[in-house]
């Protein structure tokens, strides 16, 4: 008989076990579904407030240029769509423009905007000369600005890593000799500095968090700026980590020949100044000595001549 209650409490007491478990899943399914409803609600009513909250270029001109890029994408050579990829990176993703976005820039420069003077030039009934002489000049113009303004920002970005590397160089080399860990030397440069090189620690943080391997992000951050500097320096830091050199050490050296390096580049621009003035200099401040040293003698020679 006792065994026999037994039995009836431990089926109790299990069927209660097994009810309350079920309610409990059963709850979390409603919860997580009423959250997910909430959440989609949510969506639904912010998306026209967030889409109106975008720019112009962002509503309107970004989604036409990647439109029209995706039918370039398939067209252009492979090697063009790697070099414009590569060039985009470098620059930073300027506006946070993809492939598409710069092919279909380039292909409006080149065909839209030629096509849309063309169209007012005859409305106006402009010589035909000059309408093909204006219509070519804005075609050309539209297929070297894309590359030109890339270029430029390529440029900008890499004299803002350089001009920027010594002091980034020398707060790690004073974390990493402090005691840390060259991970936190760069949470603390992207913390303290500011600016491009700053950013790009930060994605090698990331990366190195998500399973890339610390060479690998590096020298994929060194691709992205490609400055010849931070290259260096790049493999001086896998070389060290590699063979268990001290990285105080030779974040010192690395710090020192890139001032050093900085200091030569300063002093070979100093150098080539005084040939780069000599063009201003005979374009406009010559021919002004001239007219006033010679003029005098010029009129009192004139009014010689005049007078015999």
């Amino acid at each position: 008989m006792q065994g026999f209650i037994l039995m009836l409490l431990l089926f109790v007491a299990l069927t209660a076990l097994i009810y309350n478990l079920l309610r409990l899943k059963g709850n979390q399914a409603a919860d997580i579904q009423q959250r997910l409803e909430r959440i989609k609600n949510q969506t639904v009513q912010n998306a026209p407030e967030d889409e109106l909250s975008k720019s112009f270029s962002e509503r309107v001109i970004k989604p036409i240029f990647e439109n029209v890029g995706k039918t370039l994408l398939r067209l252009a050579p492979n090697e063009m769509i790697s070099n414009l990829e590569k060039k985009i990176v470098m620059a930073g993703k300027p506006n946070n423009w993809g492939v598409k976005n710069w092919l279909g820039l380039q292909a409006f420069l080149t065909v839209g905007l030629p096509i849309f003077i063309l169209i007012i030039y005859l409305q106006m009934r402009i010589d035909l000369k000059n309408l093909i002489l204006v219509t070519c000049a804005v075609g050309t113009i539209g297929v070297l600005f894309p590359n030109m303004s890339l270029n430029s920002k390529i440029r900008k970005r890499q004299s803002e890593v350089m001009k920027t590397l010594p002091d980034i160089m020398d707060l790690l080399t004073v974390s990493v000799e402090a005691g840390l860990t060259f991970d936190s030397a760069l949470s603390k440069v992207v913390e303290k500095m500011p600016g491009t090189l700053a950013r790009e620690f930060e994605v090698v943080l990331q990366e190195i968090k998500v399973g890339k391997t610390k060479k690998e992000a590096m020298y994929q951050m060194a691709d992205r700026i490609g400055v010849q500097d931070l290259r260096s320096f790049v493999g001086a830091v896998i070389q060290a980590d590699q063979l268990g050199v001290s990285l105080g050490r030779v974040l010192r050296i690395q710090s020192e020949q890139i001032r050093q390096n900085r200091k030569q580049r300063i002093q070979e621009k100093a150098m080539k100044a005084p040939i780069k003035m000599l063009v201003p200099m005979i374009i406009f401040i010559f021919p002004s000595i001239f007219i006033v040293l010679l003029g005098p003698v010029v009129i009192n020679l004139i009014k010689m001549f005049a007078a015999q």
